[in-house]
């Protein structure tokens, strides 16, 4: 029983992670039709922002991460609105090249600027203290994750239902169009859209590298690892890779425990494509995704 809390506990931590990652994902998509390959390194610099912003500037562990959302949040929207925006009209697999090129240089940058030296995540409270469930050590870290994933989630969604950004948000990612004819702002929806999308990684990051990982360069490739809570929850859906997010990362540390083990030699590592199977599955049953629109079209 105490393994089976351990490892949902661990799971739903790691999902929330996910959850936050794909939702960076999906929210500039719906609005932009956008596919953000360079999601990872802002995951990334948002993480190392947040060592500089508590360890060199001194700031408080909560004021330190509000920086490193901001200042993740403020890149990811200032290269939207220079790179990216003078290529609306082009074709789509123009944009996704550029967003790879913008990831690498972000990448040789982040190297560039903080090295490749592992670095520990700071946190607010004993990075070793646990708390007993049902006989399961569930470290706060896990805790805090799944915490702020809900609360960060929670605001998302009461603001795309209750404010005129949200509404702004809903009505671009219908027609942008129809939008721009109803005096919607639809630039400044791209830029917000992306602002969110990199705070967001941001805060997957922190999580990320605390305590049992650690902070390296190598972080960018979670991203690559929350791919498929996109397609399984669907593109088009914030709601369908939230869920999508946390039933991975519970599958993901389930297959560890339990099935893992059962495979030999082949199990090594097996929980680590574990959801890019549950993926083509879904690819084959279901490719809009959980909660994605089906596209329809007339002949």
């Amino acid at each position: 029983m105490s393994t089976f809390v351990q490892l949902l506990f661990s799971g739903l931590a790691l999902g929330a992670v996910y959850a936050l990652t794909a939702l960076g994902f999906v929210v500039i998509y719906r609005a932009s039709q956008v596919f953000n390959f360079a999601q990872g390194e802002f995951l990334m610099f948002g993480a190392f922002m947040m060592t500089t912003a508590s360890k060199s500037l001194g700031l408080p562990w909560v004021f330190a991460l509000l920086f490193a959302m901001v200042t993740t949040g403020i890149l990811s929207a200032t290269v939207e609105r220079t790179v990216l925006r003078p290529l609306v009209g082009r074709p789509v697999f123009v944009t996704i090249i550029v967003t790879i090129f913008i990831g690498l240089f972000l990448h040789a940058a982040i190297h560039i600027v903080w090295g490749t030296d592992l670095r520990g995540m700071p946190t607010p409270w004993n990075t070793m203290k646990t708390v007993d469930i049902f006989g399961a050590k569930i470290l706060f870290n896990s805790i805090g994750a799944v915490l702020a994933a809900v609360l960060a989630l929670g605001g998302f969604f009461l603001a795309i239902r209750y404010t005129k950004l949200g509404v702004g948000m809903r009505a671009t990612s219908n027609d942008q169009e129809v939008a721009l004819a109803l005096g919607i702002p639809v630039g400044r929806i791209f830029a917000s859209t992306w602002f969110l999308s990199g705070a967001y990684a941001a805060l997957a990051g922190v999580f990320l590298s605390m305590f049992p990982n650690s902070l390296d360069t190598n972080l960018t490739y979670v991203a690559l690892a929350a791919f498929p809570a996109v397609i399984v929850g669907g593109l088009d859906s914030p709601l369908g890779v939230v869920i999508a997010g946390v039933m991975l990362g519970v599958l993901e540390l389930m297959a560890q425990g339990y099935v893992n083990p059962l495979l030999g030699e082949f199990g090594q590592n097996f929980h680590r494509v574990f959801p890019y199977v549950v993926m083509v599955l879904f690819l084959m049953v279901r490719p809009y995704g959980i909660l994605g629109t089906k596209d329809v079209e007339r002949v």
